[in-house]
């Protein structure tokens, strides 16, 4: 099975470790590398890193059992080819769906929490500063958030192809409802968490800031994007509203419910669907466009950085934010694919209403002229920075010069002298050096060695009034050594070197130039040269995006047109060539190719119809005439079917007359046979009443016996009586009303037509259930019923045996139905004749003994009448029919005679 090969333990095993290694050196390493830590920390660190470990793999380990066993236990039931049922099927598939995103959930937070407490323990028991702890939290975030969001898109992966042996009958549509979105923001998260690590490199490699500066960046840069990431996606949620709307109808409501091939929910979502890429990048770049300018802002007014660093910061943000919305888009508009081709298929869209917003050539431009602007920012910084590095470089070698001729000369003079150098001696030299750094705005300072309460000497050359250095930087001058120096507040930037002479300390040399960071005068024209030459770089660069995307965009435009004109039956106008015979150009040409083939098979189907309007009139006229033939044969046929029941109902009745005329007999000769004895004792009587001799004695004996008499006559009466009632209900002609008729008082009637064929060898057994009252034909009915009790009291004509008769009334989705059933225990339907018993004319009965027509007219009130009749028989044990007929069903008047298809079951 395929489940016995997923191994996805050990597909999620494996990787992890990878990823954990990878965690390590994106997380571990850096900090490591900003806070060396000090003997004391290590001890610190040595004691109290282990108990951390062993909570953070505790935890980890717990939860991700925890999270997967739903999955274990269904994988292990399929590898024993046991059903999942509904509870665990479900615990299976939340934990497919939830699991990767709770997984990186849990590793950011166990990352983030382990290392705090390992800073704040530093913090407590070291000299660890405060905002190192507010640093490491902030870069162990962000760190541990990419390589988790890479474990919780490799443990989906893995995961995902669970989903067709755990989960076959799953609708591909419901996963993707229930997991597009998340996917899109893990996508948006994942090239985020890229693109602030290039930004954050870019700070560090590129700018001229100080390292305590970019570790202030590194702790609260990443809160403002993620405080605005959170904006970002509750601004998300919003754009999904179209497609919420349609899949929460298609996906989650009744089957009766969804929507159909042209509900407006669908136009809707489809719209929705194409744009969300775009709509989701756009977002983001507008987002953290403002997260980098809030970042440039604080990085320049809280942190000190220079305005051209800050400036960069935020350029080279935007770009890169940029650039990674393009991949974003990409990645977004094939998420969404799946939903846009069901939504294409499952529905009938109007192109006209479902048209994006964003065509073809803007897409294009889009992505190229994002290529060209996101290739052109990189390469602006990039000359930027170097050419301040170069402008850098050629100042600081000058500087350096500077200061080694200031050295030199003043050894020379001091050897000349041959007193020995002082500082009257250097401030002379630093005089005559001025005269050669006057052009570029250099000034020369001097601090004596002379201690604490000193200031720098400036020494400028021209009118130009000298400069007071800010005591902190003369502080920082007094430290001795040499180095660079930045003196932000008066714009200044320059090189300074302690000057000794043969042992005896002369003070330190300084040579400070305007334009702090470097940016002065002097490089303000090559910036403004190389951003007007970036510029029009971008300028050409986009043109020829225009001009290349037109090429391709403005035939195609003009093939949807004429397509559409062709749609709509417009092939006259040929489909002009108007690009090379490229893929653009060839699919011209086939459009013209297929316009022509339309067009002459338009003509000959113009011709074809025209003849077959010719043959279609003539051949309807001799329709109509064969149809009125046919009308009259059938009219025929209706009043020969009608002749023939009644036929078939007029030789029941002669079959029937003679064993009713044996019955009507004896009541009859009772009452003959009573009249007259009655008529002499009436005579007797009055004779002795006219006597009045013995009147009390004979009258009370002639009482008695003329009341016997009565009770004779009476009795033979209400016999004869019944019989013709009976003869007159099965006899009557049915019109087409529907009447109220009881299931049980039609058996009767026919049970009492056929007592001269129930001899005293026939029991017949009545169970009659409650409520068996229906509407229908009542004529029709009673032929049913009789036709089915003469069969059985034929079948038992030469053996003893019994016919059972019961009736029951059930409920049914479509009504209520009444069942009749009427069995014998005679001899059964041999298996061959069985097939054929409902067939006219078709009787196993001797010549003269019967027409065949018995049980097929049967067969056809029945199913007229809106029931069903079944035959349960077994040959040598007895033979059971089942009549089914609905209590309230309209019946048509006059149908057409079904063919037979009657639920036969032999034993």
């Amino acid at each position: 099975m395929a489940v016995e090969r997923s191994g996805f333990k050990r597909r999620l095993f494996v990787p992890g470790v990878v990823l954990t290694a990878l965690e390590a050196i994106v997380i571990v390493l850096p900090l490591l590398y900003f806070y060396r830590p000090t003997p004391e920390q290590r001890s610190v660190l040595s004691t109290a890193v282990l108990p951390v470990a062993l909570g953070f793999v505790a935890v980890w380990a717990l939860a991700i059992t925890t999270w997967l066993a739903p999955l274990q236990r269904a994988v292990s039931l399929r590898k024993k080819n046991q059903p999942l049922l509904g509870e665990i099927t479900d615990a299976a598939y939340r934990a497919l769906l939830l699991a990767p995103n709770r997984l990186w959930v849990l590793r950011t937070t166990l990352w983030t929490v382990s290392l705090s407490v390992l800073a704040s323990l530093l913090y407590a028991l070291t000299s660890f500063p405060l905002q190192a702890v507010a640093t490491v939290i902030g870069v162990t975030l962000m760190n541990s958030l990419m390589v988790s969001l890479l474990r919780s898109s490799w443990t989906a992966r893995v995961l995902r192809q669970l989903k067709p042996v755990l989960f076959p009958g799953l609708e591909p549509l419901r996963y993707f409802a229930d997991t597009y979105f998340d996917r899109l923001v893990k996508i948006s998260l994942v090239i985020g968490a890229i693109a602030l690590t290039a930004i954050i490199g870019f700070i560090y490699f590129f700018l001229p800031i100080t390292f305590d500066q970019f570790l202030q960046l590194q702790t609260y840069f990443p809160l403002s994007v993620g405080v605005l990431t959170v904006g970002w996606y509750l601004t998300a949620r919003r754009f999904r509203r179209p497609i919420e709307a349609y899949l929460d109808v298609a996906v989650y409501s009744d089957p009766q419910d969804r929507p159909g091939p042209t509900d407006p929910r669908a136009t809707a979502a489809y719209r929705g669907a194409q744009a969300l890429g775009y709509k989701l990048a756009a977002s983001k770049v507008a987002f953290w466009t403002v997260a980098a300018a809030a970042g440039s802002v604080q990085a320049h007014y809280v942190f000190r950085i220079d305005s051209d660093s800050a400036i960069l910061m935020f350029g080279a943000a935007a770009v890169i934010t940029m650039g990674g919305a393009l991949y974003e888009a990409l990645w977004h508009r094939a998420g969404m694919r799946p939903l846009l081709s069901h939504l294409a298929l499952r529905h009938r869209l109007v192109p006209s209403e479902i048209r994006t917003p964003l065509s073809l050539r803007m897409k294009m431009l889009i992505s190229f002229g994002g290529l060209v602007l996101f290739a052109c920012g990189l390469a602006l910084f990039w000359s930027f920075i170097q050419y301040k590095n170069l402008a850098a470089g050629f100042v600081q070698k000058q500087a350096l010069q500077k200061l080694d001729f200031v050295r030199d000369e003043v050894r020379m003079r001091a050897a000349k002298r041959g007193e020995g150098a002082d500082t009257q001696l250097v401030r002379e030299v630093l005089a005559q050096a001025a005269l050669g750094v006057m052009a570029d705005g250099g000034s020369f300072y001097h601090l004596s060695p002379s201690g604490a309460g000193a200031h720098a000497a400036s020494i400028r050359a021209g009118t130009t009034p000298p400069l007071r250095l800010p005591w902190p930087t003369v502080a920082l001058l007094y430290q001795k050594g040499e180095g660079w120096l930045d003196v932000a507040s008066l714009r200044l930037t320059g090189r300074y070197a302690q000057l000794e002479l043969d042992g005896v300390d002369l003070g330190t040399i300084a040579l400070f130039y305007p334009g702090s960071r470097f940016r002065g005068p002097g490089i303000e024209r090559p910036l403004k040269e190389l951003l007007v030459f970036f510029i029009v770089l971008f300028g050409v660069s986009a043109g020829i995006v225009w001009f290349t995307v037109s090429e391709f965009t403005t035939p195609i435009k003009a093939l949807e047109r004429r397509a559409e004109e062709m749609a709509r039956g417009e092939l006259a106008p040929p489909v002009a060539a108007a690009s090379e015979a490229d893929e653009v150009g060839r699919l011209t040409f086939a459009l013209e190719d297929m316009r022509r083939a339309l067009r002459d098979k338009l003509r000959s189907t113009e011709e074809v119809n025209l003849d077959l309007e010719r043959e279609v009139q003539r051949r309807t006229s001799d329709l109509a005439r064969k149809n009125k033939e046919l009308y009259e044969a059938l009219d025929a046929l209706k009043r020969a079917q009608a002749q023939l029941v009644r036929s078939e109902k007029m030789a029941s009745i002669g079959q029937l007359v003679a064993g009713i005329a044996h019955e009507i007999n004896n009541p009859v000769n009772a009452i003959a046979n009573t009249v007259g004895p009655m008529q002499t004792e009436l005579d007797d009587m009055l004779s002795e009443m006219s006597s009045r001799k013995s009147l009390v004695g004979a009258a009370s004996t002639a009482a008695v016996e003329i009341k016997d008499m009565i009770r004779v006559i009476q009795n033979g009466a209400r016999r004869t009586k019944e019989i013709v009632q009976a003869l007159h209900n099965y006899s009557r002609v049915d019109d087409e009303r529907l009447l109220e008729i009881d299931v049980k008082r039609s058996l009767d009637e026919s049970l009492e037509l056929l007592r001269h064929m129930i001899k005293n060898h026939i029991t017949v057994e009545r169970h009659y259930g409650e409520n068996t009252k229906i509407r229908a034909h009542a004529g029709q009915i009673s032929q049913v019923f009789l036709n089915l009790l003469t069969n059985a009291a034929q079948a038992l004509e030469k053996k003893d045996g019994t016919i059972r008769i019961s009736t029951e009334r059930k409920k049914q989705p479509g009504g209520d139905i009444v069942v009749v059933q009427i069995g014998d225990d005679g001899p059964g339907i041999p298996a061959e004749v069985l097939p054929r018993i409902f067939d006219p004319f078709f009787t196993t009965k001797e010549v003269g003994a019967g027409t065949g027509l018995g049980l097929s007219i049967v067969h056809g009130i029945v199913e007229r009448h809106g029931g069903t009749i079944e035959v349960d028989t077994q040959v040598g044990v007895g033979t059971t029919f089942t009549v089914t007929l609905p209590v309230e069903q309209p019946i048509a008047p006059t149908p057409p005679p079904p063919e037979p298809s009657t639920k036969v079951v032999v034993a």
